[in-house]
C-alpha cells in the first residue's frame, strides 16, 4: 500500500514528559476493545487499579476518566505508568497513535501529525517555501478506493500548488482556492472526474466581491458556541476579536492552509462536500490569523486543533455552519480574502 505524509513527519519523535502540554490531558483516554480486555485480564496491582477506574462514557466507549483533568495513569514525571511498566504495546490504539490522524482511502493511506501536538506544531512551521511531501510503500494489500479519488488527488496537488506560490499575497491564493473549489464541486456533482483531474485556474470563475463584513467576528462568536474543551478558549476568543491584526505573515498562513487542505479535502468522499472543506481550510487560516494576534499564528493553530479536530461534534458543526450561518456563508469567505 502506498502511504503518503507531510515529510516532516519523518522527523517526529514525541517529547515525553519534557512535553509543555501532554496529550494526557484535557481529553480522556478512550479504550479500544482488544485493550480494554486486556486491561480485564491483567494481574496484579496494575490490574486492580485498571479494572477500577476504566469506565463506560456517555457514548458508550471504554475510557479513563480524567482526574484533576489529567489521565488517572499519568505520572509525576508526566509519562505513562502503562506504558513504562507493560512497554508501549499494552497502551491503547489511541495512545499510540496520538498525535498521528491516519486515513485509508483504499488504494492509499495517508498519515498526518495534529498540529495540536506542540512538536508537530513546531515541525509544521519550520523551513521555507511549500509544504514537502513524501511515501512509502508497505506490504499491506490495498482495496478499491472512490471514483471520486481520479479526479480528487490531482485536483488536491493543484490546489496545493496554488497556496504554496509564495509569490502571490496568500489572501489572493486563499480566494483562487476557494474558487477552484467551487469549480471542482460543480463537476464532481455531474461525475465529470476527467475534468476535475485537469481543472485549472483558466477554467475557474473568478467572483467579484459582494458587499458584506467579512467572517469576522462572528466567526469568533460562532466557535465560542461549541463545546469548550479548555477552560481559557473563551477568554482567547474574546481577546482575538479585539485585537489589532499585525502585519500579514503569508508564509505562516500558508502553512495553516496546506495542513488543512491535505489533512481534509479528500475526505469529500465520505459525504461529497469538497467545497465545505475548502471552506474549513480558509476558515482555519483566518481564525489562526485572528486568534495569532494574541498568541502568535503556531500557537493559534494549536489551539484551534485542541478545540476542533479533536471534537467530532465540533468539526461538523463547523462544517454545517458553511452552509447555515450567514457569517460563515461562500460569500462572506470571498468578500473577506478579496477585500481585507
Amino acid at each position: 500500500m502506498l502511504e503518503r505524509f507531510p515529510k516532516f513527519y519523518e522527523e517526529f519523535a514525541c517529547l515525553g514528559g519534557d512535553c509543555p502540554h501532554t496529550c494526557c490531558a484535557q481529553w480522556e483516554v478512550v479504550l479500544d476493545p482488544d485493550t480494554a480486555e486486556r486491561y480485564r485480564a491483567l494481574s496484579g496491582e496494575l490490574g486492580e487499579r485498571l479494572r477500577a477506574i476504566m469506565t463506560v462514557d456517555g457514548d458508550g466507549d471504554v475510557c479513563f476518566p480524567l482526574n484533576g483533568g489529567r489521565c488517572p495513569f499519568l505520572d509525576h514525571e508526566n509519562l505513562c505508568e502503562i506504558h513504562r511498566t507493560l512497554g508501549q504495546e499494552a497502551t491503547s490504539v489511541t495512545c499510540q497513535e496520538h498525535p498521528r490522524f491516519i486515513e485509508d482511502y483504499g488504494p492509499f493511506r495517508e498519515i498526518t501529525l495534529s498540529a495540536s501536538c506542540p512538536e508537530a506544531n513546531r515541525l509544521l512551521f519550520e523551513g521555507d517555501g511549500p509544504m514537502a511531501f513524501g511515501c512509502r510503500i508497505t506490504e499491506e494489500e490495498t482495496e478499491e478506493g472512490d471514483p471520486w479519488l481520479t479526479g480528487l488527488v490531482p485536483l488536491r496537488q493543484t490546489m496545493l500548488h496554488i497556496l504554496g506560490d509564495g509569490t502571490r499575497p496568500i489572501y489572493d491564493r486563499l480566494g483562487d482556492f476557494l474558487a477552484m473549489a467551487e469549480a471542482a464541486q460543480e463537476q464532481l456533482e455531474q461525475e465529470e472526474l476527467k475534468a476535475v483531474a485537469t481543472l485549472d485556474l483558466t477554467q475557474v470563475r473568478h467572483r467579484t466581491p459582494e458587499p458584506g463584513a467579512g467572517i469576522f467576528p462572528e466567526g469568533l462568536s460562532f466557535l465560542k458556541t461549541l463545546e469548550q474543551m479548555e477552560e481559557d478558549w473563551e477568554e482567547l476568543l474574546d481577546r482575538a476579536a479585539r485585537a489589532q491584526l499585525p502585519p500579514r505573515q503569508d508564509h505562516q498562513l500558508q502553512r495553516v492552509a496546506e495542513y488543512a487542505a491535505f489533512r481534509y479535502l479528500l475526505k469529500c468522499v465520505n459525504d461529497g462536500d469538497l467545497l465545505g472543506r475548502a471552506q474549513l481550510c480558509v476558515f482555519l487560516t483566518l481564525a489562526a490569523e485572528r486568534i495569532g494576534a494574541v498568541i502568535g499564528i503556531p500557537e493559534a493553530l494549536r489551539r484551534l486543533s485542541c478545540e476542533i479536530e479533536h471534537s467530532d461534534n465540533n468539526l461538523e458543526a463547523l462544517l454545517q455552519a458553511f452552509w447555515t450561518h450567514g457569517a460563515l456563508s461562500l460569500e462572506n469567505c470571498f468578500h473577506h480574502v478579496y477585500t481585507k
